[in-house]
């Protein structure tokens, strides 16, 4: 894993150089684990670009897990994207998902399939990804080293426009992710990560992306309160 770890490093830095754009995402959430089979969660994300915001969005889930290796999540987020002119356009936006993973020893396999719907489609003639309907099929492969708080993963996602049109009906875009989440003590948890994005058909088609991301397990801290209020 970590030659592997190494080699996507290494390539996705070799294509920073030439990336046409950059961003930095970050992400503030909670979540809530209600029972054995529901959770909960909400976040606030916000992505940079050009030394100001480009993109928003509160984002809520809800988690059902059909069996041990399946899970099944709805998503709602409320888009505002800045555009060119400055003004930030809106719109709704609803995911749903469904995620088959396998652990084997330290290795974790995972895949998620995704279908979004927004109300605003259309934005600009080149496809995208907050606003657009699309099919988006994601792979992950992680490690979770020994005696480390790191677990290194790689992913890849390819994003599948099924509007009828000039630019549709095809794979429009892809993105591949080299990260890690950070095992910390307590209820905290964090995940970092750097992500090509590549647009098939544009003409300035790469974009490079950093980001963090950090999440609290509010029942853990409700569970510590409430043992700290019966002493």
């Amino acid at each position: 894993m970590q030659r592997i770890v190494a080699s996507c490093l290494f390539v996705m830095l070799f294509l920073f150089g030439n990336a046409q754009s950059f961003e930095l995402w970050n992400g503030v959430g909670l979540k809530y684990k209600v029972n054995k089979k529901i959770q909960l969660s909400g976040s606030y994300n916000m992505r940079f670009g050009d030394s100001q915001f480009s993109t928003l969005f509160p984002e809520f889930t809800a988690k059902y897990k059909v069996m041990k290796w399946a899970h099944l999540s709805v998503d709602y987020r409320r888009v505002s994207k800045r555009e060119v002119n400055g003004n930030y356009l809106g719109a709704n936006r609803m995911n749903v998902n469904i995620k088959l993973r396998k652990n084997i020893k330290r290795w974790g396999y995972n895949v998620r399939l995704r279908y979004q719907m927004s109300s605003s489609n259309g934005v600009n003639t080149n496809y995208e990804s907050d606003f657009d309907e699309a099919f988006r099929i994601k792979p992950q492969i992680s490690y979770d080293i020994k005696k480390s708080i790191f677990t290194p993963f790689i992913a890849a996602e390819l994003f599948y426009n099924p509007l009828v049109g000039i630019l549709g009906k095809r794979i429009d875009k892809m993105r591949y992710t080299l990260g890690t989440d950070l095992e910390l003590d307590g209820p905290h948890s964090v995940g970092v990560f750097i992500r090509l994005d590549h647009r098939l058909y544009a003409v300035n088609p790469f974009k490079m992306i950093i980001g963090i991301n950090y999440q609290l397990d509010l029942k853990s801290v409700l569970s510590n309160y409430s043992k700290k209020g019966e002493l």
